[in-house]
């Protein structure tokens, strides 16, 4: 299966089957505004889990005491990296070649990995976790992969950002609307190749195991 540029797809589940008996844990990913938050939430509400997201290492964010918890002693174990966050490393290169952001979220997983509760549920929902995560770090957990197109994702990432308050004003959302376009290259249309080189791994390394 493919992530493909206008047509969706189901959404595709790898060893979906593993959660929550086998693992506390299940991974989401998609494009940008394919809705993997919205899909993350329903999981969450459905199985009384904690959503997760790697990008709160980015944006400084979190939903819960727990994950403020989390994300707190891991900046302060790696004091080094709090003025990137709180700049959301607009100061380094863009993501994709952030040497310095692909080090540190993977520590970041790691150190979630650590302090989670064996005794909770927990969706992680990320957009890194196929971009710039080890894949030999979540190549045995459940994934859910969001099947929307890159055309799809991008307009709903459209809809959802132009009706924040931060962008009311006309002007602003055509400023947004250009700047939305102009990003679409990296996080529509370069992701879906990314996204696509994961899962045809993925599927190498299912087979391969199969087959041992």
């Amino acid at each position: 299966m493919k992530i493909n540029k206008i047509k969706n797809i189901d959404d595709i589940k790898i060893n979906f089957e593993d959660f929550p008996n086998k693992s506390n844990i299940v991974l989401v990913m998609g494009l940008s505004g394919s809705g993997k938050s919205y899909l993350s939430n329903q999981l969450a509400e459905e199985h009384n889990a904690t959503c997760f997201q790697l990008e709160w290492l980015i944006h400084s964010k979190h939903t819960s005491e727990e994950c403020k918890y989390i994300l707190d002693t891991f900046l302060q174990q790696n004091p080094e990296i709090v003025e990137n966050v709180d700049n959301k490393w607009n100061n380094c290169k863009s993501e994709d070649q952030n040497d310095l952001l692909k080090e540190y979220i993977n520590k970041f997983f790691l150190h979630f990995l650590e302090m989670r509760d064996p005794n909770k549920l927990y969706v992680v929902e990320s957009l890194q976790l196929f971009t710039l995560i080890d894949f030999e770090l979540i190549k045995d957990y459940p994934i859910i992969v969001k099947g929307t197109s890159s055309f799809k994702s991008l307009k709903q990432r459209l809809k959802r950002d132009l009706a924040k308050p931060k962008n009311k004003k006309t002007s602003a959302k055509i400023k947004y609307f250009f700047k939305a376009l102009n990003q679409s290259r990296l996080y529509q249309f370069k992701h879906r190749k990314v996204l696509n080189k994961f899962l045809k791994r993925h599927n190498e390394y299912t087979k391969n195991k199969t087959v041992a």
